[in-house]
């Protein structure tokens, strides 16, 4: 083979390997479930519809409506416009460790925040996304399972984060004991 023939070969591979090593080298921050309370611009409970992709910038955003039933933190709406970083657009795809997953149909309790350029995302990336399901008697839970992702604490130790198993009515209780400062961690 000639050069002019190995040398795109190499290049692609030298970035496929670069963008293999950056989707790996995912690190969060730490969120307790009051750090979410506090910092979310909303909280709300909504079923996820279906989804398209965009691009801003070099980021490849994939949207979800979600119809909201009940707002626990924020304005009423009837429904968000939530991005989620990662996706795909024609032949290009993105992946961000920690990106929450959606399922379309699923019934989810959302920590959401307003970025700067007007997108509404989930605080803490998955961190902020909880799954509502009914427990043995029927009662709604939310339960959000722990980060896989590499993870540090306020003062930069590496810590372990873990699942989150709620009733529903526990966790509203607990958003408006934060909300008025009655919290204690």
């Amino acid at each position: 083979m000639t050069v002019q023939k190995v040398m795109p070969r190499l290049l692609g591979l030298a970035c496929l390997v670069a963008s293999w090593a950056s989707i790996q080298a995912t690190t969060l921050q730490q969120l307790t479930l009051d750090d979410m309370i506090r910092q979310s611009t909303a909280i709300v409970r909504g079923q996820v519809q279906p989804t398209y992709s965009d691009l801003r910038g070099s980021v490849i955003y994939t949207h979800y409506k979600v119809q909201v039933s009940e707002v626990l933190k924020g304005t009423v709406v009837a429904n968000i416009d939530l991005a989620v970083p990662g996706g795909a657009i024609a032949s290009r795809t993105q992946i961000f460790a920690g990106a929450p997953s959606l399922a379309t149909g699923q019934e989810y309790v959302l920590f959401l925040w307003a970025s700067k350029s007007g997108l509404t995302q989930v605080i803490g990336l998955s961190q902020g996304l909880f799954a509502v399901t009914t427990n043995s008697s029927g009662a709604p839970m939310v339960v959000r399972a722990a980060a896989t992702e590499r993870m540090l604490n306020a003062l930069g130790q590496t810590v372990a984060d873990s699942d989150i198993n709620m009733l529903l009515s526990d966790l509203r209780t607990r958003i408006l004991n934060v909300l008025s400062g009655r919290s204690v961690q």
